[in-house]
């Protein structure tokens, strides 16, 4: 074609192609979310005129009006005034949300008015969030409490199902079997986040990841005071899990893995973590190992601190930071290295050094964080490179999202904490006791998962 006729087609071309593309928008329907605003803490399905958490929920999955709450369309947002929401519809096992958990089976966004204003009780029914049907939900500033199943007390997240938690908190949850905090065998991202005094009977007390999990990445987050009878008191995994500027602190395990237990899993990853506190062997019947991690699988750590965590063997054989195989990515602090093969590149790590850690408590942040005390041999002892995430981005903060490194430093820290960044302290946390289970229902049988 001559390139003058060319042109001219182009020119003919342009508002045919337009004019197809308006049509084709006019003839394709659009599907917008709704906005959701819960107007009471009461929990019914009844007619009455509110509208409820439990009634939102229905009206989001099924995207029609109930009771007060408008009609769902597509992924909707449900707006949670401040309040505590108390479950009271007892009624374990029905997934339709008619009673007992708040059954999560379409795509929503859960905005509370942050995790000390909006509080979400289990009352002890039953868990207080199950996310199904392959869901992707997202969960901002609320928490989640006083839930109990067999797995998952406060949360579930099933097969195929995305969870983000944000800013949120998950204390005081209980589970029969794995998962005292939360159950994961989706994907689940958890940033600037609580997990913490949860209790498991059989393992993974904070959180509890399943053979067939997507993977889990923790960001900016706390893991504390968790535990279980049997292992993983912290966490315990199967799956891939990325844990950066995070804290592991006074998690404990019966068995192994006071603060993480790697059980199977090639591809766990530690950036700039902090874990301390912990402890395997809880009941000190010589059955556990590895007070801070217990690697079973694959463990690999860049710019992070493992130190100060304990192992009550009483046969003498105590490992009490680390008991496996470490897979070492640079510029890492194990203050007790007796059961921990470290290998891979061992440029810029501490070994058999006191890392000199305050207590944990909140310095400032979201979260509870143990500070770099004067001294501490992990101050400016990160990768001269720059403390990096798992995707190679510099890390321009740390777990209280203050600047890394700090100003006038040269070089980034170890661990969670940057040492000299400015502080704004906000209220410290209220402390949650530890809750026990008396699992009575013929379905919570379980065994308990024993590393010997």
């Amino acid at each position: 074609m001559p390139k003058k006729a060319s042109l001219r087609f182009r020119f003919l071309l342009g508002p045919l192609f337009i004019a197809s593309l308006g049509a084709l928008a006019i003839l394709t329907p659009t599907t917008h979310a709704n906005v959701i605003t819960v107007n009471t803490t009461a929990d019914d399905v009844i007619v009455n005129g509110n509208c409820t958490l439990r009634e939102a929920i229905i009206a989001a999955n099924t995207d029609t009006a109930v009771d007060g709450c408008s009609a769902g369309s597509g992924d909707d947002v449900i707006t949670l005034p401040p309040g505590t929401y108390i479950l009271t519809l007892a009624g374990a096992g029905e997934n339709g949300t008619q009673t007992g958990d708040l059954d999560l089976t379409a795509g929503v966004t859960i905005n509370g008015a942050g995790l000390h204003q909006t509080i979400i009780d289990g009352n002890g029914l039953d868990r207080v969030f199950d996310v199904l049907n392959q869901a992707a939900v997202t969960i901002n500033g609320v928490t989640i409490r006083n839930g109990s199943a067999p797995t998952g007390g406060g949360l579930n997240v099933g097969s195929g199902s995305d969870l983000t938690l944000n800013h949120s908190r998950v204390t005081g949850n209980a589970a029969a079997n794995g998962g005292g905090g939360v159950f994961v065998s989706g994907l689940l991202t958890l940033t600037n986040s609580r997990v913490d005094a949860n209790n498991a009977v059989s393992s993974g007390g904070g959180l509890f990841i399943s053979f067939n999990a997507n993977a889990v990445t923790v960001s900016h987050s706390e893991i504390s005071g968790n535990n279980t009878e049997g292992s993983g008191g912290g966490i315990f995994t199967y799956s891939p899990l990325t844990l950066v500027n995070s804290t592991l602190s006074g998690n404990s395990a019966g068995h192994d893995g006071g603060g993480l237990l790697v059980l199977e899993s090639p591809a766990v990853a530690l950036y700039n973590v902090t874990i301390s506190g912990n402890t395997a062997d809880a009941d000190g019947d010589g059955q556990g190992d590895g007070g801070g991690v217990r690697v079973l699988g694959g463990l690999s750590a860049a710019n992070t601190l493992i130190g100060g965590n304990n192992d009550n063997s009483s046969t003498g054989n105590q490992h009490p930071d680390c008991a496996g195989t470490l897979t070492s990515q640079g510029y890492n602090l194990v203050a007790n290295v007796s059961g921990c093969n470290i290998v891979g590149d061992t440029t810029g790590n501490l070994l058999g050094v006191d890392p000199l850690l305050g207590p944990l408590q909140n310095n400032g942040g979201a979260t509870l964080t143990h500070a770099l005390l004067e001294g501490s041999p992990a101050i400016d002892a990160g990768d001269p490179g720059g403390c990096r995430d798992q995707n190679g981005n510099l890390l321009t903060t740390d777990q209280r999202g203050f600047a890394r490194p700090a100003a006038g430093s040269p070089l980034c820290d170890m661990g969670a904490y940057e040492a000299g960044a400015a502080n704004s302290p906000t209220p410290t946390p209220t402390a949650t006791a530890v809750p026990t289970i008396t699992p009575t229902p013929s379905s919570w049988n379980y065994l308990p998962i024993i590393l010997k």
